[in-house]
Order: structure tokens, then C-alpha cells, then sequence
């Protein structure tokens, strides 16, 4: 989707904001999205990735549709995730797109019944999203897109690992993209987990 007609779709939300176009490293992140592939992607994790994701999590679900969310977004901690709803809630307030948060400082009934009368993208800890699909409160079945952010950080906690990999077995065919500033010992190991196959790039 190209940028004007992301801002078209958006009702002008980006260009107010002052942004003209995608940087050089949105348009490389939306270019692996739109191949499809299982990505390990080595990039810092500022703002700039952050509101790439954003776009490219808008254009797998660019409208509200009845049934189960279509991208899933781990991040390592409740602070994180709330910190990329609101700037994505900034972004999609014209939109019916809905966000939800699934994080562990939250009530997890709201947040289930939240997510019960539907949306599209959610974006949680892996402690409050396991704990959401254990009860049934998350339907994985249309799931388009999955985003791991901070992998590096994740694999510093076996229980966090497990919990992604616990979620990632009833995973539908669907591209994953992780993301991670760094190398870790037990990087390579979860990737091979959770993903088939996958290509290592750079931003």
C-alpha cells in the first residue's frame, strides 16, 4: 500500500502528524511484509519500527470484520504494550479498526470481554496473552500476521520463551516477523520453534 493511499485510508491522520512518506526503513519493513515470508529481522527497536508495524499491521486488517483478530503482536512487558496501543490508537482513530491490550497490569475479564466483542489487532506481554488463550478468550483461526518485538530480550526468560511457544503450536499458517536488536544463545532455538522455516534480514 502506498503511502498516499494509506494516508487516504488513515483520513489524513499521517500527513497531519507531519509525516511526507515512508523512511527508507518503513519501506524495506513493508516490502518483507508484503512477500510474506517468516522473517528474523535485525533492526533497533525506536519509533520509526514502531510506526512501521503499525502501518503494515493496519494493511492486514484495514477495516473491522466480524471473528477472530488478524495480527497478534508479542512485546516483552505490560509498559511496552501499552506505550504501542496508545501511539497506534493515535494513528487508527478515524478508523474502525480495533486494539486491544492484553497485559498483565490490566483486568484480564475486561480485557476478554474486550476482545470477545472484537479486534483486530492485539498487542500483549506473552504471560497475559497465554493466560487470555488458555481461557478461550483469543481465536487464532484468521490470524494474518504475527509480530515478536524485542526477542532478544524475550529469550532471557525461559518461562516468557515457553509461554510464546505454548501459543505459537495452535498458530494458523500465517507469516511471523520477530525482531531483534541483538543476538542471544537461545535466539536461533525459538526461532527454529515457532517458525517452519524463516529468512534472516537487516534494517
Amino acid at each position: 500500500m502506498k503511502f498516499e493511499e494509506l494516508n487516504n485510508r488513515l483520513e489524513n491522520t499521517l500527513t497531519e502528524s507531519g509525516r511526507e512518506g515512508y523512511t527508507e526503513k518503513q519501506e524495506k519493513l513493508i516490502k518483507l511484509s508484503k512477500q510474506g515470508k517468516n522473517q528474523l529481522i535485525f533492526t533497533s527497536i525506536d519509533q520509526e519500527l514502531i510506526d512501521g508495524l503499525h502501518f503494515i499491521s493496519f494493511m492486514r486488517a484495514p477495516e473491522m470484520l466480524e471473528g477472530s483478530p488478524r495480527v497478534l503482536w508479542f512485546t516483552p512487558s505490560w509498559e511496552s504494550a501499552r506505550e504501542k496501543v496508545k501511539s497506534f490508537h493515535h494513528l487508527m482513530k478515524r478508523t474502525d479498526v480495533t486494539i486491544e491490550i492484553a497485559d498483565d497490569k490490566g483486568k484480564i475479564i475486561e480485557q476478554r470481554n474486550a476482545i470477545f466483542e472484537g479486534a483486530e489487532i492485539i498487542i500483549g506481554n506473552p504471560k497475559r496473552l497465554l493466560e487470555l488463550y488458555n481461557q478461550n478468550g483469543i481465536h487464532l483461526n484468521q490470524l494474518s500476521l504475527v509480530i515478536i518485538d524485542q526477542a532478544e530480550t524475550l529469550c532471557k526468560d525461559p518461562l516468557i520463551l515457553q509461554a510464546v511457544r505454548r501459543i505459537s503450536e495452535s498458530l494458523p499458517k500465517c507469516q511471523k516477523l520477530i525482531f531483534s536488536e541483538g543476538t542471544h544463545n537461545r535466539l536461533e532455538s525459538f526461532c527454529e520453534d515457532i517458525c517452519t522455516f524463516y529468512e534472516t534480514s537487516e534494517l
